[in-house]
């Protein structure tokens, strides 16, 4: 077997032909470093194409990112901001329910007043709940207090007699009015001022047929000279409800409703429930 591969170059000048013998083995040799380089040239450049692609991927990402990191930051600092408007928003809305609570002492609907921050109505410790719960309880309270509180008119209509010292409208002298009485035609609707419940539904002395309701805030309310009587003892009735129709029963001189409000067995005038000053 021939160990040389001979290759003849030939010129057109009428030179005489260069003879070159290379030996197989060279060749095989330089045709495998060929072949081997040219893979690694291309595996080099495969690698190079792939850490630039992932470097463009980790740049975006690492963009994104400082982006998100970015609108995380801005909404970071619009929510303390919100938060400082809600704390006072919420301090406010405590602020102006103390306000109301002075108010609703001074008028007897509820006992004594707390100091803004303080503890809660049921004896809970402020430091023990949230600020929302905190609030919400006081709000509870005070409404249970308004709703168990005698307030507004247990009919509309014309005021024709007030509670105190008047002259006997069935003879001569003068009478103590422990109530007010309301002008209103017969069968009018009477509603309950404050939840309770009745004590009494039925005649009444010279109240004729009445309704009486005990309410959870210790006042009792009288309804008086009623034509129709439309709940019975021991049912409870929330403000509102109907208990009641206009009439003349009773020691009475026409058609009106007497409506008295009493604590601690004493009348109290009306008129400090039903209109606020």
């Amino acid at each position: 077997m021939r160990e040389y591969i001979t290759i003849i170059i030939a010129h057109h000048e009428g030179k005489p032909p260069k003879t070159l013998k290379i030996r197989k083995s060279h060749l095989k040799a330089f045709a495998i470093s060929a072949i081997g380089f040219c893979f690694l040239s291309f595996l080099s450049y495969a690698t190079s194409w792939h850490l630039l692609s992932e470097r463009q991927k980790l740049k975006a990402e690492a963009k994104k990112l400082f982006e998100e990191k970015k609108m995380v930051l801005t909404q970071k600092e619009q929510l303390s901001q919100e938060r400082e408007v809600m704390r006072k928003k919420l301090r406010a809305i405590e602020t102006k329910m103390a306000t109301v609570e002075e108010y609703l002492s001074k008028r007897g609907v509820i006992g004594k007043t707390l100091a803004v921050g303080g503890a809660s109505y049921k004896d809970v410790s402020y430091r023990d709940v949230s600020y929302l719960e905190f609030l919400e309880d006081r709000a509870d309270y005070l409404l249970s207090k308004v709703k168990a509180t005698p307030l507004g008119y247990p009919i509309f209509g014309r005021i024709t007699s007030h509670m105190g010292w008047r002259k006997n409208p069935f003879g001569r002298g003068y009478e103590f009015h422990s109530g007010i009485d309301i002008e209103a035609p017969i069968g009018s609707k009477v509603k309950a001022t404050a939840d309770g419940v009745v004590e009494l539904a039925g005649r009444y002395f010279d109240y004729g047929k009445a309704v009486i309701i005990r309410h959870p805030s210790g006042y009792l309310t009288l309804y008086g000279h009623l034509s129709q009587i439309d709940v019975k003892e021991g049912q409870k009735v929330k403000a509102g409800d109907i208990i009641g129709r206009v009439g003349s029963t009773g020691r009475s001189t026409g058609p009106h409703l007497h409506y008295e409000v009493i604590k601690d067995n004493r009348p109290i005038n009306p008129l400090d429930f039903i209109a606020w000053r």
